[in-house]
């Protein structure tokens, strides 16, 4: 293939890509993309740095596109290893990020530094499930380490114990002072301090502990 100047174009149609009607749109649109830089760029190390951002781009569209739903739910442990308080983080199946209690002080930071991602300083929602202070001491270093979208308080009249909360199709309940249930598609967990520290992966059929 060759544009008006006589210059070949990379041929994309010999490549397979699976069936996604907006993936093929995004393709055709990178490709004719490609083919104006092509005509107005003369240097060549121009249109090398285009086709890497280009190919990068549809990577990240494919993962995003066709990458299963899954629900991950991180138990947490802070305080002393003896009589500590549970905290847990639950990453929705479209990426929202929830914390559920937030533990007695500033050691939930070094928690949520470890099963975040470095760059993110955002919470959709922190959930407390009580309001004594092993539950809720670290509120303040949490509000002022990450921007909280939504703080909910659980176990008074407005929201009283086991109203179901939802999220992204997972649901979530506050059955009482520090238990939880929470529940994706077919599976379901409940987490109280006496659940071991780990994160377990729901894909709406069969749920499994990652580490």
């Amino acid at each position: 293939m060759r544009d008006e100047s006589g210059r070949s174009l990379p041929d994309l149609s010999g490549l397979s890509f699976p069936s996604s009607p907006l993936l093929i749109d995004w393709f055709s649109e990178y490709h004719t993309i490609l083919s104006r830089i092509m005509q107005v760029s003369q240097n060549g190390w121009l249109l090398f740095v285009c086709i890497v951002l280009l190919v990068v781009t549809n990577v990240f569209l494919y993962n995003a596109i066709l990458a299963p739903r899954v629900l991950k739910i991180s138990v947490l442990k802070v305080g002393p290893p003896v009589g500590g308080n549970t905290v847990t983080l639950v990453h929705t199946p479209h990426s929202a990020t929830i914390l559920i209690d937030t533990g007695p002080d500033a050691s939930i930071l070094r928690l949520l530094g470890g099963a975040l991602p470095m760059w993110q300083r955002n919470i959709d929602a922190v959930i407390l499930t009580g309001t004594k202070s092993s539950l809720v001491g670290g509120l303040s270093d949490v509000e002022n380490r990450y921007h909280v979208s939504t703080l909910v308080r659980v176990g008074d009249t407005t929201i009283p114990y086991g109203t179901p909360l939802t999220f992204d199709g997972s649901h979530i309940e506050i059955l009482s002072l520090g238990t939880i249930f929470i529940s994706y598609g077919v599976t379901s967990l409940t987490i109280s301090s006496s659940t071991p520290a780990g994160t377990y992966s729901s894909d709406g059929n069969t749920i499994r502990i990652v580490k």
